[in-house]
């Protein structure tokens, strides 16, 4: 590693929203990380606040809590991890899920990624730790989405996973931070496609693997894999779909047309091929009703 290489290992600091994480695996990825970045901060979006979260911060002296006491989104958590690791100044900012474990090498070779001009955002290839199978790349292409399924280089993409992502600090202004108003789900499609529409790369990194669970659960139907997730993600996954498809302005029509049409794949599979399947249809319906009507923010359940 090159003394640049080595000054920029130390300047890089790591945002994980936290939401009542499962410690043991938690402590996996901060072990992973702690030799590899300057300053972890754990934005906790768990409401009342996880107070196991100081005693495993304890053990790591590059480790600070930022407590919420509400679950506010993951867009507005990780600008406020964001945020704090601009202040101090960073280079460069590691996007992070609470149950991802890195590699002892990844933020060496991640950086590699930068040495291209304009280079907002970098990303691992990564492996579903549910199915075992290494997954794919987004690019574009000629009539929409296109997969790519490359096993080494280094490839101009048009988003990637949100975990592992390392962010380019010095283009945030002009990029802007993470849109709020979308809570949760697509958050970091709409941050990669916006950063594209602006003249950046994303750059998805084929030479480095990282395990990672894709959902809590799986259920497998003939040859395809279904995320088991809640039916209040359901409604974020179907919403901000069809909010984005129609208002998205750093998308061209072609790709508009083909997210409005993924909504109604996922209001029929959540509801035909995941239980509870009538709580599912009510709430992707609902999803695609405030999508229309522009409804953002955090669900009222209550009404």
């Amino acid at each position: 590693m090159t003394i640049n290489e080595m000054r920029k290992l130390h300047n890089i600091s790591a945002v994980i929203v936290c939401f009542f994480p499962e410690i043991e695996i938690f402590r996996n990825c901060l072990d992973s990380l702690s030799d590899q970045i300057r300053t972890i901060y754990l934005v906790d979006n768990t409401p009342g606040g996880y107070r196991e979260l100081k005693r495993e911060a304890f053990k790591y002296k590059n480790v600070k809590i930022m407590y919420l006491y509400n679950n506010y989104g993951i867009a507005y958590a990780q600008n406020v991890g964001i945020k704090k690791a601009l202040e101090n100044n960073t280079e460069y900012i590691l996007i992070s899920d609470q149950d991802t474990v890195y590699p002892p090498d990844f933020v060496e070779k991640m950086l590699h990624c930068f040495e291209k001009d304009k280079v907002a955002a970098a990303g691992p290839l990564f492996i579903d730790a549910h199915t075992g199978k290494v997954q794919f790349f987004i690019k574009k292409g000629l009539i929409g989405f296109k997969k790519i399924y490359p096993r080494s280089g280094k490839h101009d993409v048009l988003q990637l996973i949100a975990s592992g992502t390392i962010i380019n600090a010095k283009f945030i202004p002009e990029i802007g931070l993470m849109k709020e108003e979308l809570f949760i789900d697509w958050v970091d499609m709409e941050w990669y496609w916006r950063a594209v529409k602006k003249g950046y790369k994303i750059i998805g990194n084929a030479d480095v693997v990282v395990v990672h669970r894709l959902g809590d659960k799986i259920k497998k139907l003939g040859y395809r894999f279904f995320y088991i997730k809640s039916s209040l993600r359901y409604y974020y996954i179907t919403r901000n779909c069809v909010y984005l498809s129609l208002r998205c302005s750093s998308l061209d029509a072609i790709f508009k047309i083909g997210l409005f049409l993924r909504s109604f794949r996922y209001i029929l599979g959540f509801s035909i091929f995941i239980e509870p399947h009538f709580k599912n249809l009510k709430y992707t319906l609902k999803g695609f009703y405030h999508g229309i009507i522009g409804k953002l923010g955090k669900l009222d359940e209550k009404h």
